[in-house]
């Protein structure tokens, strides 16, 4: 095993919280909780429990693939990059289907912040895929 740089643990704890968030929001979505189905409006929350059951598969994924692929890479297993490529897929699956195929779509139903943090999502579990992969080429992760 490789000595670990610097940015690892930085990056194992932004990705740790990012996920830990996204977990937070599924589960607490899921189980209809109160406070925070409070930030949403009525409309959205109708929007969520009428999403077809692949999509809320798909975005379960997202997150508990991608909190496991972090705590995965935090103990340098080697099949991190491949947890979190999971993760990665799932969340690209739900931001494609939100903004194109949606009825109605992200962006009618959030406006475009909505639509700006779904992306950026994407974006994080891609360069955080490409990150692990990286680490586990250089022998970080074993």
């Amino acid at each position: 095993m490789n000595s670990t740089p610097w940015h690892f643990w930085l990056i194992v704890a932004v990705g740790f919280v990012w996920h830990l968030f996204g977990v937070l929001d599924y589960t607490a979505t899921q189980y209809d909780w109160g406070p925070w189905m409070a930030m949403v409006g009525g409309r959205q929350e109708m929007f969520i429990e009428g999403m077809p059951a692949w999509v809320d598969g798909a975005w379960a994924l997202s997150a508990w693939v991608g909190l496991l692929g972090v705590l995965l890479m935090a103990v340098r297993a080697g099949f991190s990059p491949l947890v979190l490529s999971v993760s990665m897929f799932a969340t690209v699956l739900v931001a494609v289907w939100l903004s194109l195929f949606s009825q109605p779509s992200l962006l009618s139903l959030a406006g475009w912040p909505a639509l700006a943090v779904i992306w950026l999502s994407a974006a994080f579990t891609v360069l955080l895929w490409l990150y692990a992969r990286d680490q586990h080429r250089h022998g970080v992760i074993d």
